[in-house]
Formats: C-alpha cells, sequence, structure tokens
C-alpha cells in the first residue's frame, strides 16, 4: 500500500499548529464569503466578459495574494509596512489603475464581447493580478492575520505562513470560482440585450470605481 500521500499531509500537518487550525479554518471561510475587493472585482469581470473572464480575474487576484502571503513570509511586506511613503505610493498606482479601468469600462460602455477570447482572458488574468499587487493593505492584513495562527515551538515561522497563506486561498479560490460562474451566467443570458450590456458594464464600471477611490482616498494604512 502506497502511504506517500499520507505521510505528506502528516508531514504538511506536523509543520502548523493543530490545535488552533479549526479556529483559522472558521477565519478563512469567514473572510471568503464576506463581500470584499476581490469578490467585487471577480463579479464585476464576469458579469462583462463571462465565467471564463471571471475565472482569469480570480486566478489573478490569487495570484497576486500569493505573492503578498511570500512577501509575508520573508518579512518583505512588514518592512514594507514601516515606510508609510511607500505604502501611499503603492497605494495611489494601485487606486489609480482601478479608477482607470472604470474610465475605460464607460468609454465602452456599449461595447459586445470581443471574439478573440485568449486576449480578454490574459487581460482579466492581468487586472486581477494588478489589483492585488496594488493593494499594500493585503499584506498588512496578512502582517495582521496569518502570524497569529503559528507556533515558533511547531516549526519555522515563515513556512507555516506559507501553509496558511496556501490554505487560506485555496478556501477563497472556492468561493471566487462560485461567484465567476454565477455572474459569468447571468452575463451569458443578458448580455444580447443592448439595455442589459450597458447595466452589466455600468455595474462593473462603478465596482472598479468605487475600490479605486477606496484605495486613493485611504487615510489609514491598515
Amino acid at each position: 500500500m502506497d502511504y506517500s500521500a499520507n505521510g505528506t499531509a502528516f508531514g504538511v500537518a506536523s509543520m502548523i499548529d493543530t490545535s488552533i487550525l479549526p479556529l483559522f479554518l472558521a477565519g478563512a471561510v469567514a473572510l471568503a464569503i464576506a463581500p470584499g475587493p476581490d469578490m467585487v472585482f471577480t463579479m464585476a469581470t464576469a458579469a462583462t466578459q463571462g465565467w471564463r473572464g471571471g475565472l482569469a480575474a480570480a486566478a489573478g487576484i490569487i495570484t497576486g495574494g500569493l505573492f503578498w502571503v511570500g512577501a509575508t513570509a520573508m518579512g518583505l511586506a512588514a518592512l514594507l509596512s514601516t515606510s508609510e511613503h511607500a505604502l501611499t505610493v503603492i497605494r495611489w498606482i494601485g487606486g489609480a489603475y482601478l479608477v482607470f479601468l472604470a474610465i475605460q469600462t464607460v468609454r465602452h460602455i456599449d461595447a459586445t464581447p470581443r471574439a478573440d477570447a485568449a486576449k480578454r482572458l490574459s487581460s482579466a488574468y492581468r487586472r486581477g493580478l494588478m489589483t492585488n499587487l496594488l493593494n499594500p493593505k493585503i499584506g498588512l492584513f496578512f502582517i495582521a492575520f496569518l502570524p497569529q495562527f503559528t507556533n515558533p515551538s511547531v516549526g519555522p515561522v515563515w513556512l507555516q505562513i506559507i501553509i496558511l497563506g496556501l490554505i487560506f486561498f485555496t478556501i477563497g479560490s472556492c468561493i471566487l470560482l462560485i461567484i465567476a460562474f454565477s455572474a459569468g451566467a447571468a452575463r451569458d443570458h443578458l448580455v444580447r440585450s443592448k439595455t442589459w450590456r450597458r447595466g452589466l458594464n455600468a455595474i462593473a464600471a462603478t465596482a472598479f470605481g468605487v475600490l479605486g477611490l477606496r484605495l486613493l482616498l485611504m487615510r489609514d494604512a491598515v
């Protein structure tokens, strides 16, 4: 009998404090289902580009989030949090990028789905990636959240942070997949109507704009 899979699972489990793992999972699920920027961005993208675009955006969001998990594990995010000017610059760039997406969506509010599916998917992925990479608040969140569930006596804290981050994004990915499929299915049925198409694009533009202004006008770093 092959025990490799069980052995791997046990090895991973032994690297984190399993006594507080249920609390972490409960918190991760609660955060995943709570409406937030990632959910809004995925929903807006799926509503305008279909479920495939929503999945691509979700993949970009997750990739960007994993970057911040790695940065937190390496202490980069913690170092960044000590530099108020660096945080402000990154936050402004991220906010300006989202506002730019809102303006572009308004400019093409009557646009029908483009035939070049590959280009649309790569664009959706890139947008999702950039919105998370350019949002330092995500890195600060991981600094505040993930270390609470680490235990230096169990193993290296940086490794525990990476494992917990992977678990966190696995849960979040499931929620974003549901959002992408649901919003994409609705869009596929309504996109033939010019009125609905304009409405969906208006909703997407509003979502992008609100998220961007939220970053630009944010006063507190955390």
